[in-house]
């Protein structure tokens, strides 16, 4: 009994417990004695799956999650689910935009410490990935894995590579060509059941689910405005940072989004998509049939189209109080839209 009570008292102020290796401490001995297995390199936790084999029980148990897919660690602002307590950790950093590793040269932030050891490479020029082919090297193993695989050396892909059937694209893991697949197939197994749209991966319904839910997540560290979806936010910083990644291969003319670019490129095809079913004259911009059904007095001051008609276009024409003469709406089509009009 007394054993047992010094033992206890032991975990909370003293490590008697040196590995003769690496001199680190700990309070009980069988940490000791599982931490020495590092050093050994015994591992005598197999995995009953595919025969893996771990040092310690937790590494067994984190690892068996792989093939049960068991995800107990859920983020309580969006619900996204993890296998393990630190990837859960890291991902909540991009909901609280924590970004706890500083790179000493340059005071850059990230995130993750995996990402900060490749961005000093930047500055130390460090290139640890080396093909053997032909000796050319890379600061990531990406970097890497694309040269190999771009048939430079004409080489064959390496072994344990997936290649899609359909489009040629290849894949280091079958859960990656998997997922890809369904681009082709048009698979969409994760079905909302709120309002029933469908998508290929899990992680997209579980983006699309914060609509309904309200939550948003992904707030814009220069105003403040929040977002429910991370593509949202990504198209609004483009707004302070004036970045136009979308450019115009007629003319060179950039956009902030890519709809702007779908309807400048009229210009030069003379696409008219928006035609009046009054007299047959198209338009390349929608803004612009509305002005023109105005001339036939087929059109409310409101100007507003269908909720069915496609998003993306211009903001509508401000709307003007009516006269107590004005006479009842009808409703006017215009290229297959429907539109209030006046009788």
């Amino acid at each position: 009994m007394y054993s047992d009570l010094t033992e206890h008292q032991r975990f909370h102020k003293e490590k008697p417990y040196e590995c003769n290796e690496c001199r680190k401490t700990f309070r009980q001995r069988s940490h000791l004695i599982e931490h020495q297995r590092i050093h050994s390199e015994e591992k005598p936790y197999e995995c009953k799956v595919c025969g893996k084999a771990f040092t310690q029980y937790a590494g067994l148990n984190q690892h068996q999650r792989i093939h049960t897919g068991e995800k107990p660690f859920e983020c309580p602002v969006c619900g996204r689910a993890f296998s393990r307590t630190s990837e859960l950790i890291i991902h909540h950093r991009i909901h609280s935009g924590e970004k706890p590793y500083e790179c000493a040269e340059c005071g850059k932030t990230f995130s993750v410490s995996s990402t900060l050891v490749i961005h000093q490479r930047s500055h130390t020029g460090e290139k640890p990935y080396k093909c053997g082919e032909c000796g050319e090297a890379f600061s990531q193993r990406s970097g890497l894995n694309k040269h190999r695989l771009g048939g430079k050396h004409g080489n064959p892909p390496e072994p344990g590579t997936h290649k899609c059937a359909e489009c040629g694209k290849t894949f280091t893991r079958s859960t990656g060509l998997r997922n890809h697949t369904r681009i082709h197939t048009g698979d969409k197994t994760y079905q909302c059941p709120e309002c029933g749209k469908a998508f290929t991966r899990g992680e997209h319904l579980i983006e699309h689910q914060a609509i309904h839910n309200k939550v948003k997540p992904y707030q814009c560290k220069e105003c403040g405005k929040a977002f429910s979806q991370k593509t949202g936010l990504s198209h609004h910083v483009r707004i302070h940072t004036g970045e136009k990644p979308f450019q115009c291969p007629e003319c060179g003319r950039a956009f902030s989004w890519k709809s702007d670019l779908k309807k400048h490129k009229r210009v030069h095809s003379e696409e008219k998509p928006y035609a009046c079913e009054e007299c047959g004259k198209a338009y390349r911009q929608r803004a612009t049939l509305l002005q023109h059904l105005r001339g036939h007095g087929e059109l409310s001051p409101a100007g507003r189209l269908s909720a069915g008609s496609p998003p993306g276009g211009p903001d509508p024409v401000p709307e003007t109080p009516l006269h107590p003469d004005t006479p009842p709406r009808r409703e006017v089509k215009t290229a297959g839209r429907i539109h209030d009009s006046f009788s």
